[in-house]
């Protein structure tokens, strides 16, 4: 049995998360970002939203117009960048579609933190734990 999948609430602790709708596609666990329009995209937007939480409505992606589940705070499972780095702990830096690791790759996600290593899922697909709004970073 797999940890986790892209998307998914790590826990059920405290969190917030609001919708808005989808500007294309936007694939679970995913970081995104608000467009001009108000519609959330994969990366960074004109603002950061959140986390594209995974829904069992869909398969595996929201489609344009979709009403958008988005972690702004709490932890969620996130798509790793082929090869990228994640260190429990650390700081998040997230490219144009939204998938995370250590740094060095685009766009730093202010108070978010790593809170996990990078987990191999069945199908070779990689993720990590995020925390958004951490009180310490």
């Amino acid at each position: 049995m797999q940890k986790a999948i892209p998307g998914m609430k790590a826990d059920a602790g405290f969190d917030r998360v609001e919708s808005f709708p989808a500007g294309g596609n936007v694939r679970f666990g995913r970081v995104c970002g608000v467009n001009a329009s108000g519609a959330v995209v994969e990366g960074g937007g004109t603002r950061i939203a959140g986390i594209a939480l995974h829904t069992h409505t869909k398969i595996d992606n929201y489609v344009q117009y979709d009403d958008v589940s988005v972690l702004t705070r709490g932890l969620a499972w996130c798509s790793v960048i082929d090869g990228g780095t994640v260190t429990d702990g650390g700081a998040i830096e997230f490219n144009a579609a939204g998938e995370v690791q250590d740094a060095d790759v685009g766009t730093a996600y202010p108070n978010a933190v790593f809170r996990s290593d990078a987990v191999t899922l069945n199908d070779g697909r990689v993720i990590a734990c995020v925390e958004l709004h951490s009180p310490t970073a």
